[in-house]
């Protein structure tokens, strides 16, 4: 089979794209209503997807997802697109054993569906999408099932139509205040705040952010000095999965009290969905003081958090755009400062970071575009950053970072493709070349006499979980004909604990290849102890974050100490990343980490600047020494 069924257009599509783009719902943000939806049908049914996809002219959006990272997928794969063309439910129970399915990429590769269930959604008479689930295994949805699933799509469909109700209330609501001025004003204005309010956190709602940013963009006193940022809670959901949805809502509530504190007369903060707040900024002298001011909210924020639970440490992240930026509508600069926060992300967790307008310049899906293009036509390359044992001044192997250059935009930073390619799902690809590059490399450095390093190469969650990652790293190892010794898989902790049973397995059957593993971010994430005594890894590696106020804080030392203590426990060994000084370096030697890496050491080089430092006297490396040639990236 090398062909599969591409969904048909239904008899009524050009009023059923009408529906759909009346419904105001395509590319907004998440919410916190249709993501409980979404939740609920994983845990009641017992699969690892759920999706609210809405099926548009050449794509399906999902306004929320459970279980899968992905955004949207071309419409001519979707099941979606099948499940639209009647009203009755549409379950495929084993893909690949039906003709129409089997050779589809969204079976064949990521996610790897094996079974789908959807019932379609309806805007008016319209079918605009559906309320889907997926397994990764096949499976028959019993008759109790099916009627749970039906009821859920009723109640998408129950919500769909009070937000748009809401909507149109509001609108109605500021059009009648404008035209009758203050008569019935309080009874009016008691409405209006009911319907603006987030139930949760008594903030106000995306609708109200909306109506508040336009109003600062029509005052010209605040254009100068306004801002709008984005604040998201870091891995919310892990937050969720450890503690429960109870902890998670605390926590949610407990953000939005500190805004509300922090919070001046003149500005305006809203829950705009999940853990995610929009917060605009007025009254200040200028955009410095603003920026200062907003660094101190983003800064308290950050603070952890007591609850019920004990004290939860959890990152915030913040992205910002100036209210002057551009002549822009109210959601566009919302967009623009959601992108800031994505941006932010792309450099690390509970960072806070301004809109990259350079970036701006080439969206979000002609990026994608690029990107994919970059694979076949050699826009990506490899660059190496060295690990040194303090100790002795060995460099005893590398990490390999990927690097595109575009061919007009020039160096694209990894913080702004990688989750581009991790939304979009080229990850698994990229990921592939990656690590078929790092082989290729240690084969040149071998067939040049050279003494080859070990080299780590990172894998994605989507790499590690969806794609054949066994089959890709063995054949990857063969087709170079290499140790695998000289082979290092990074996975990132909160990954690593996702899927505990599945993470294993699979962690084994790399061991049996005799490749070396590695946790990424280690003390980032929220693992149980017990979970790592599980894992066959053989190396932790310490989060920047904790290197970074390592020498002043004395408890940033106590956490690096116990990961130390932890890592020898078990017999791993213990590297420390991000070390950009030498009191850094001299005081993870003393807490008995010798192994380290960061531009103290050396920037990420070209393979041939690596055989350069390899060449360097060890005695130079602990100083760091001729190690400071980047690749400019």
């Amino acid at each position: 089979m090398s062909d599969y069924a591409r969904p048909p257009r239904p008899d009524d599509e050009e009023e059923r794209l009408s529906a759909l783009s009346a419904a105001q719902l395509l590319d907004t943000q998440p919410e916190e209503v249709f993501d409980r939806v979404t939740r609920m049908a994983c845990a009641v049914l017992g699969v690892p997807v759920s999706l609210i996809s809405l099926v548009d002219k050449d794509r399906q959006w999902f306004k929320s997802s459970s279980g899968l990272d992905a955004r949207e997928t071309g419409r001519d794969v979707s099941f979606c697109g099948h499940a639209i063309l009647s009203d009755a439910p549409f379950i495929v129970d084993d893909t690949s054993a039906d003709a129409r399915f089997a050779a589809n990429p969204l079976v064949t590769g990521p996610p790897g569906i094996r079974f789908y269930a959807g019932i379609p959604i309806h805007a008016g008479p319209s079918r605009i999408g559906t309320l889907c689930i997926i397994d990764t295994a096949p499976r028959t949805l019993v008759a109790r099932d099916l009627t749970l699933l039906k009821s859920m799509a009723r109640t998408v469909e129950d919500l769909l139509y009070v937000r748009q109700a809401t909507l149109e209330s509001v609108h109605s609501l500021n059009d009648w205040m404008r035209h009758y001025g203050n008569a019935s004003r309080s009874r009016v204005q008691a409405l209006r705040n009911l319907l603006l309010r987030d139930h949760l956190t008594g903030l106000p709602s995306r609708v109200a952010i909306d109506s508040a940013i336009r109003d600062g963009l029509g005052a010209s006193e605040h254009k100068g000095s306004g801002l709008l940022a984005v604040i998201d809670i870091d891995n919310l959901s892990a937050v969720n999965e450890r503690l429960g949805h109870d902890a998670g809502d605390r926590l949610i509530a407990l953000t939005a009290e500190r805004l509300l504190q922090a919070s001046g007369p003149a500005d305006v903060a809203a829950r705009i969905g999940g853990g995610m707040f929009a917060f605009l900024m007025r009254g200040a002298p200028d955009y410095r003081s603003a920026v200062a001011r907003l660094a101190e909210i983003h800064e308290l924020l950050n603070r952890a958090f007591e609850g019920t639970h004990g004290s939860i440490r959890c990152s915030l992240t913040t992205g910002y755009v100036a209210m002057g930026w551009q002549e822009a509508d109210p959601e566009a600069l919302l967009d623009t400062a959601h992108e800031a926060v994505r941006q932010a992300k792309a450099l690390g967790h509970g960072l806070m970071s301004a809109y990259n307008h350079a970036l701006g310049r080439l969206g979000h899906r002609a990026l994608e575009h690029d990107l994919r293009a970059a694979i076949a036509t050699d826009q990506l390359y490899l660059v190496y950053q060295p690990k040194i044992d303090f100790d002795s001044g060995d460099l005893v192997g590398c990490e390999a970072l990927l690097r595109w250059r575009h061919p007009s935009l020039g160096l694209v930073a990894p913080c702004d493709f990688i989750p581009v390619a991790e939304e979009s799902g080229i990850i698994v690809q990229l990921g592939r070349w990656t690590l078929d590059e790092a082989c290729r490399q240690i084969r040149r450095w071998l067939d040049a006499g050279e003494v080859a390093p070990s080299v780590a190469v990172n894998l994605s969650p989507r790499q590690f979980l969806h794609g054949d990652i066994v089959e890709g790293v063995r054949a990857s190892l063969a087709a170079h004909g290499i140790p695998a010794g000289l082979l290092e898989l990074e996975l990132t902790e909160t990954v690593a604990v996702r899927d505990i049973d599945r993470v294993i397995a699979i962690m084994h059957e790399l061991k049996r290849l005799h490749v070396s593993l590695s946790i990424d971010d280690f003390g980032t994430g929220f693992s149980s102890l017990s979970y790592l005594m599980r894992l066959p890894v053989d190396q932790l590696k310490i989060d920047r974050s904790f290197i970074s106020h390592l020498v002043t804080d004395q408890r940033a030392q106590a956490l690096v100490k116990g990961v130390i203590d932890i890592g020898d426990g078990l017999g791993m060994r213990v590297i420390a990343e991000g070390v950009e000084t030498p009191a850094q370096a001299s005081l993870l030697s003393v807490l008995g980490c010798s192994v380290m890496q960061g531009y103290f050491f050396g920037r990420p080089m070209s393979p041939d600047q690596l055989e350069e430092a390899l060449r360097v006297p060890a005695g130079k490396r602990r100083t760091g020494a001729l190690m400071r040639s980047a690749d400019g990236a």
